[in-house]
């Protein structure tokens, strides 16, 4: 493995909207390009994100250091409003370098929390600065696990990743600390993780290791990506190669395999107590917009919902662009309604007769007088 610093131009990612329903990320920041975990699946192979120019082979081989990421992140971060940044990563170069600690840091002083996705127990040397942002903003953590087994065939997709047991431990510690934490189920593996069995292990044992949430996603082969991850699989599974090969000829062939398992796993989760989505944090947000923050996310959410099942499209977009707006607004809905009451919530862009109702009732609910 090489390491090959250089000075970023920039470092902070901007979204339009955050990521939600998902991981509620608006901004995300990272200081090393390429991953030594080199797990098998990662989307993150593919050209979008690494400039390996066709050698996919590079990505685990070719850390490339961001020597400038903690000045870059307290220059850009002054110039946007505090929301969640997913920051990172605790892979063997953070032993040396130590950047993502002091982009901690740099949150930790600007007041934005933390959102970080993680198989290294290496950010347990960082637990009391995450303690300290959980305090005065939020830091919500997840895992990446795809099953409870440190067997070979774990071990063919994710070479160098820390063991499975050792993720569960370290979960179990940051609960400890109080701070917001769970497994990041993704991807499912057709045809290897997907079984019952593999599904309830996972769910199971992160309720047990006090995690709050399993996040259940689908293999993403984007790109670069596609050709290489089958070539994993005829190496190691041929006879899967077929079934995998019909699994992703169209995204409705994947859409409904992904609504019976998604929907095993929400059952899953149903029977341990866990949520199965990332709980929005919001208590960084200005006290008279948290109640707009709490609106957006269970519009996100069902959003999610609709689109995982394979439900109305129309409706979908419908509750997407609506959390959208609720989110963009700087006025309260409740000083809204309180002014105009109906009239005023219809005359947010985006919301519709319907929804508005929708909110209406949320707000009632929430007995804003």
């Amino acid at each position: 493995m090489e390491y090959q610093t250089y000075s970023a131009k920039k470092i902070l990612n901007i979204h339009k909207h955050p990521d939600g329903g998902w991981f509620w990320v608006k901004y995300s920041a990272y200081p090393y390009l390429g991953c030594y975990f080199g797990c098998e699946y990662c989307y993150e192979r593919d050209e979008k994100y690494l400039p390996y120019k066709g050698h996919l082979e590079q990505f685990d081989q070719l850390i490339k250091v961001k020597e400038n990421a903690p000045e870059l992140l307290e220059k850009e971060l002054k110039k946007v409003t505090p929301d969640l940044i997913a920051v990172g990563d605790w892979q063997p170069a953070e032993k040396k370098y130590r950047l993502s600690r002091k982009m901690l840091e740099i949150c930790y002083q600007q007041g934005f929390p933390v959102f970080i996705l993680e198989k290294s127990p290496l950010i347990l040397e960082d637990l009391n600065l995450l303690k300290k942002i959980d305090k005065k903003a939020d830091v919500v953590t997840g895992f990446s696990i795809i099953t409870t087994k440190d067997d070979k065939t774990r071990k063919i997709f994710e070479p160098k990743a820390s063991a499975i047991k050792t993720r569960f431990l370290v979960m179990k510690k940051i609960a400890q600390a109080g701070i917001l934490t769970g497994t990041s189920f993704m991807p499912i593996l057709p045809f290897i993780y997907d079984d019952e069995a593999n599904l309830e292990a996972v769910v199971k044992e992160t309720k047990q290791s006090g995690g709050a949430y399993v996040l259940a996603g689908g293999l993403t082969l984007w790109g670069g990506v596609k050709p290489y991850f089958f070539g994993v699989l005829k190496k190691n599974f041929p006879q899967l190669l077929p079934k995998y090969q019909k699994l992703f000829a169209s995204d409705s062939e994947f859409g409904r395999y992904w609504f019976r398992i998604s929907n095993q796993v929400r059952k899953l989760c149903q029977k341990y107590n866990l949520s199965y989505y990332i709980p929005r944090p919001v208590k960084y947000f200005p006290k008279k917009l948290i109640f707009n923050k709490e609106m957006a996310a269970k519009f996100y959410q069902r959003a999610r919902d609709l689109k995982e099942s394979g439900g109305n499209s129309y409706k979908e977009w419908a509750y997407r662009k609506a959390a959208w707006a609720i989110d963009d607004l700087d006025q309260s809905l409740i000083d809204i309604y309180q002014k105009s009451w109906l009239v005023g919530i219809q005359k947010i862009n985006g919301i519709g007769n319907r929804l508005a109702h929708e909110i209406e009732k949320e707000i009632k609910a929430s007995n804003f007088n």
